[in-house]
């Protein structure tokens, strides 16, 4: 990545340039795509200002800040462009993601799926009884059943009578 640091009524040492460097070097992170980078620091009596400059895919992207400590300055000005370069970035990838969202649409209209039987939820309250009081209630009809909540063990069980006309307990929650 190549940058350029000009001084303005201040010279750029080379603790400044390295200073500025590692902060560059944060930024590469969003890709190869970047342009070289311009950094402009200026001092003026108590007034310290950095300007960076620089364009990521083809969008110019700068901040300028002034404080009374120049690395402060440099610090915020970095933040700033790492935040633009940020929303750079998803605005970028929420404009491809809705591009290939568009593409995905059908130009077809598709029948309409068959509607699905409408569901009555019903929640009726289960009665605490015995595997023996279930069994008795059941009734003699083929096919019936009884929900109910075990009074020994606090489970939810069903008792079924088959076609056959045997019992079967039908425990939903294992052990």
């Amino acid at each position: 990545m190549q940058m350029k640091i000009t001084g303005r009524h201040v010279e750029v040492t080379a603790a400044l340039k390295q200073y500025i460097e590692a902060r560059t070097k944060r930024l590469e992170h969003y890709g190869p795509k970047l342009s070289p980078i311009q950094v402009i620091l200026g001092v003026e009596k108590f007034r310290h200002t950095a300007e960076v400059v620089l364009t990521l895919n083809g969008a110019v992207i700068q901040a300028k800040t002034s404080t009374k400590d120049l690395y402060a300055s440099i610090d915020q000005s970095f933040d700033k462009i790492n935040s633009q370069m940020r929303k750079h970035k998803e605005k970028l990838v929420a404009r491809k993601a809705a591009r290939g969202s568009a593409l995905r649409t059908p130009l077809i209209e598709r029948e309409p799926e068959p509607k699905s039987a409408s569901i009555k939820i019903s929640r009726p309250s289960l009665r605490r009884l015995t595997i023996a009081d279930a069994v008795e209630s059941l009734g003699e009809k083929p096919s019936s059943f009884v929900v109910f909540v075990n009074a020994t063990s606090n489970r939810v069980q069903v008792v079924r009578r088959s076609e056959q006309g045997t019992v079967e307990l039908i425990d939903p929650q294992p052990a």
